[in-house]
């Protein structure tokens, strides 16, 4: 996935909350089974299984949060570096020639809008169109440096170009292959389900019916969840938090 909206988190979270509730069901329904067979087992030890499970379950959900947070960061570095290079380039620009300075700073300020749009709609597809526009002002950038004989100037802007595309394949990249692994996932959501069930069990085991602390528990679980996984898959509210580096350069370069 590459990235995630607002409606998906909301039923990914619903999902979550009606799994976690269902397991603690189960595990009441299997406790009340339990006491009614001769020789039922002990409270004392489902406490103790219920707080192991649930301490293991923590530590799972730290480290995940860990990686989550992780991702997030380096996404809004490696913005903050592009942003940085591509407005090295458009000063860098200053050192041409009056007519290659005003096509190149022309074709600087498309990339960047580019850029925005690309990065908004978060689909793979549209990367192609960025990488032509990189293709059409790298041999714009070529030409300079022929027609001008590789001059000190037009070599600084095809190194300032070079860094642009460098950083840009980086960041895409640790965007696509920067994420949490599948098996994580999997382990996480087990152990949530068993920490739920086993609760229920001992539940069942005490008698009860109903209790609000699996609800609270199911909430926090499913919050804590979704959190990680809007920091580990960009959104569209993370667009305008992670962006704002290159949505500052391209006002700027509006408004000098």
């Amino acid at each position: 996935m590459q990235s995630i909206t607002v409606p998906q988190l909301i039923g990914f979270f619903v999902v979550t909350v009606a799994a976690a509730m269902l397991a603690f069901e189960v595990g009441v329904l299997f406790g009340r089974w339990r006491t009614r067979k001769p020789d039922p087992e002990p409270q004392e030890p489902a406490k103790t299984l219920v707080g192991g499970v649930l301490s293991v379950l923590a530590f799972i959900l730290g480290f995940a949060f860990g990686v989550a947070s992780s991702h997030f960061d380096a996404r809004g570095r490696a913005v903050f570096d592009e942003a940085v290079a591509i407005g090295t380039a458009y000063h860098r620009a200053d050192l041409l020639p009056d007519h290659d300075r005003a096509d190149m700073r022309r074709l600087l300020r498309e990339y960047v809008d580019l850029r925005l749009e690309v990065g908004q709609s978060g689909k793979r597809s549209e990367l192609e169109r960025l990488r032509q526009m990189q293709e059409h002002i790298w041999s714009k950038a070529v030409a300079m440096v022929k027609k001008d004989g590789n001059s000190s100037s037009a070599s600084a802007m095809l190194q300032s170009l070079t860094d642009i595309i460098d950083l840009h394949g980086e960041r895409v990249l640790a965007g696509i292959r920067s994420r949490i692994p599948t098996r994580v996932w999997i382990i996480l959501y087990v152990l949530m389900i068993l920490a739920l069930a086993t609760a229920g069990y001992q539940g069942g085991l005490t008698g009860v019916r109903k209790s609000f602390t699996a609800i609270a528990y199911s909430v926090v679980f499913a919050a804590v969840i979704v959190l990680i996984v809007a920091g580990d898959i960009p959104g569209a509210e993370q667009f305008r938090s992670s962006h704002q580096a290159l949505i500052h350069l391209r006002e700027k370069m509006t408004n000098p």
